[in-house]
C-alpha cells in the first residue's frame, strides 16, 4: 500500500486512505460504518446501489477479487467533498485506475451519503 504523504495531515483524508484500504480488503466491518442507510454508490457505466445493504452488497460483489498491490496517488478534500485517484493491481495481474468522488453527509462527519467511483482497466 502506498498514499500520499500528506494523508497523514488531516482527519478527512486520513479516512478516505483507510476506506480505500477497506475497499480493497473487503473490510465489511469498517464499510458498514462509512455509509450512511440511505447512501448511494455509483460505478459509472455499470452500476448503482441505494441504501447502505444495497451499496454494501454491490461492493462486495464487484470488489470480489484478491487486490495484491494498492497505490492512493491523491487525495483532495473541501468540507463535504473529496476526491481520491490511484491504481492497484489483482494477483491475477489485472491492473486498474480509479478515482472516487465522496459526498459526505457534512464537513465534520466521516460519513458517505454518496460515492461516485471511475474504475478503469489499464492492461
Amino acid at each position: 500500500m502506498k498514499s500520499p504523504k500528506d494523508c497523514g495531515n488531516s482527519p478527512k483524508k486520513r479516512f478516505i486512505n483507510e476506506h480505500i484500504i477497506a475497499l480493497a480488503r473487503n473490510d465489511i466491518g469498517m464499510l458498514e460504518t462509512t455509509f450512511t442507510n440511505n447512501s448511494n454508490w455509483i460505478l459509472v457505466g455499470q452500476e448503482s446501489a441505494t441504501g447502505k445493504k444495497e451499496v454494501l452488497e454491490a461492493i462486495l460483489d464487484r470488489f470480489n477479487i484478491e487486490i495484491a498491490e494498492i497505490e492512493v496517488q491523491q487525495i483532495i478534500t473541501h468540507g463535504s467533498t473529496a476526491a481520491a485517484h490511484g491504481s492497484f493491481k489483482t494477483a491475477e495481474g489485472s491492473e486498474f485506475s480509479f478515482c472516487h468522488l465522496y459526498q459526505f453527509v457534512s464537513a465534520g462527519k466521516n460519513v458517505i451519503k454518496e460515492m461516485t467511483t471511475y474504475l478503469i482497466m489499464t492492461n
